[in-house]
């Protein structure tokens, strides 16, 4: 291991569609304001951007906390206004443990895990695992809530490590069962 590290995955809800009723030109333009804005909050929460590939994006934070609150800040800028002239929805998910680091990119089981969650995302959600929930305890009363945690706005959903391993034969059930139930009422 090459040390502790929170790896947040972004991408844009939509992105494929919205490209064919924009077309190129346009949707290129959104996707500009949308990186605009994104990579300005990753610098302002102490991020560093791993790579991008269309609308998505691999992101590195040393502390959870920092990712958590660069997450919520973007949520919060896409949902009060238009990004590019459209609205947009961003789906992220993140997980925080130890990492192999070879030259700017990481690998191994965190950066698994945090693709995992947000693949469940939905647009407007930031999806977290137990050990974000752990390393952000205390830092935010919002975790205190329930399986649905709001962080002022956003959605944030707790998801449970077991129900993501790859051991757990039951993991599409799981996932499916989790996350319905905590989307109710929202």
């Amino acid at each position: 291991s090459d040390g502790r590290v929170t790896i947040l995955f972004s991408d844009i809800e939509g992105y494929t569609e919205m490209t064919e009723r924009l077309g190129d030109t346009r949707s290129q333009e959104v996707l500009r304001a949308h990186n605009d804005l994104l990579r300005r909050e990753v610098i302002a929460h102490h991020g560093t951007e791993v790579k991008s590939a269309g609308d998505g994006f691999m992101l590195a934070f040393g502390q959870a906390t920092a990712a958590l609150a660069c997450a919520v800040a973007v949520q919060r800028a896409i949902s009060a206004a238009e990004v590019g002239g459209e609205r947009i929805r961003v789906r992220m998910g993140m997980h925080t443990g130890d990492v192999i680091r070879e030259d700017d990119d990481f690998f191994g089981r965190t950066v698994i895990l945090a693709a995992r969650v947000a693949a469940l995302a939905r647009g407007g959600e930031v999806l977290v695992t137990d050990e974000i929930r752990a390393a952000t305890n205390g830092d935010d009363d919002a975790w205190e809530v329930g399986p649905i945690f709001l962080v002022s706005g956003p959605q944030v959903i707790n998801v449970p490590i077991a129900a993501l391993e790859d051991s757990n034969p039951d993991i599409g059930n799981d996932i499916n069962n989790l996350m319905t139930s905590a989307r109710i009422g929202y």
